[in-house]
């Protein structure tokens, strides 16, 4: 285009205004106002922060705290308790008029989440355990997360405590799993991929209202099993790469209670893990998925020692046979190294004295987060 008629074009309004966002988008700086813009944009979200409360008002203080100090701009901090018969009422109604509360009979964990959710308003949901508390900067980096396209929940670590001191630990350990985890579920089912408990997530509202009131009637099954075992099948999951919470090691956690490999614990794992089939089977099946809950324990070498250290332990030997167990340690997602590694531990299992095989599986097995 020769110069007389590019300066006629420039001369048109919306030739003109196509041509300055052309040049904005050639600055340096323009990233960072997209950035900018993405965050604004995410503060305009409500977030509705969640705490379940049951007899932990030596932790709670801590944990509202950490909540109504978050420099997010939209929050609205809810609490439920569930029936304490500590201090937690006089703690909660010291924060009258910064929180909203609600105190109701001992239901469980999962029906103080469903009211919880109820009372929410918030376009982000975030649910907290008071024993847990959240870091600086936690619900900004979470409501600008859940504003990518598709994405129904925000996860991230946890730096774990123990007593009074922060560790270097983090949960989960490793790499938590994240994307467009659709096929993985549906083909490994409950429990396939690594994720952080309760208070280092985030939820879309939208994906929330598709399965709440949550079961309320499931035997030991925590409500972040729940909603992990079926977010996937509503949209993507993003993983920040950050810690948002403090994670509290005491003797009266869920996961404490569970965490030794005993013929109880056993049972109680294989009956959560079939309550958590169920209902993942269900879920999917009203979406018009195709399941394959026969083949799910074929995949996960966990429940599959576990079932046969059952039939050990109460002296009724019961499947897997060693060549279904040995091949499920083939079926792990990871490296040949690691595969190799699970099947040297089934081995062990397998072939120790009974003792000496509940053992090795206490140091391997952790059943607080199955």
């Amino acid at each position: 285009m020769n110069s007389e008629l590019r300066a006629a074009a420039l001369s048109h309004p919306t030739v003109a205004a196509a041509a300055a966002r052309e040049a904005l988008m050639e600055e340096p700086g323009m990233r960072i106002e997209d950035e900018r813009s993405s965050r604004l944009q995410a503060a305009r979200a409500l977030v509705s922060v969640v705490i379940v409360n049951y007899n932990y008002g030596r932790y709670l203080p801590e944990c509202i705290d950490s909540v109504l100090a978050q420099d997010y701009p939209r929050m609205e901090v809810i609490v439920v308790d569930d029936g304490s018969t500590d201090d937690s009422r006089a703690i909660i109604q010291g924060y009258r008029g910064r929180i909203a509360a609600c105190f109701q009979s001992n239901g469980g964990v999962i029906s103080a989440t469903n009211t919880g959710f109820l009372m929410s308003h918030g376009e982000v949901v975030i649910f907290v355990d008071a024993d847990d508390y959240l870091l600086p900067g936690a619900v900004a980096a979470h409501a600008e997360a859940l504003q990518g396209l598709g994405v129904v929940r925000s996860q991230a670590y946890m730096t774990v405590r123990r007593g009074t001191e922060l560790s270097e630990s983090r949960v989960p350990l490793q790499r938590a799993t994240d994307g467009d985890l659709r096929s993985v579920l549906l083909q490994r089912g409950p429990g396939s991929y690594v994720c952080a408990p309760t208070s280092g997530n985030a939820w879309a509202r939208s994906f929330l209202e598709r399965i709440f009131p949550l079961p309320e009637n499931l035997k030991g099954v925590a409500q972040d099993c729940l909603l992990m075992d079926t977010a996937p099948l509503f949209g993507k999951t993003v993983t920040l790469d950050r810690r948002v919470a403090v994670y509290r090691l005491h003797g009266a956690n869920a996961s404490a209670a569970l965490a030794k490999v005993n013929l109880e614990n056993i049972q109680d794992t294989l009956l959560r893990y079939e309550e958590r089939s169920a209902r993942l089977t269900e879920i999917a099946s009203g979406l018009g998925h195709r399941t394959f809950r026969s083949d799910w324990k074929a995949f996960n070498w966990r429940i599959l020692t576990l079932q046969h250290l059952r039939g050990r332990l109460s002296r009724a030997p019961e499947a897997p046979g060693i060549a279904q167990h040995l091949r499920s340690a083939f079926k792990v997602r990871g490296t040949p190294m690691k595969k190799s590694m699970v099947a040297g531990i089934i081995l062990s299992i397998r072939i120790a004295p009974t003792k000496m095989a509940v053992g090795i599986a206490n140091r391997v097995i952790q059943l607080g987060t199955m």
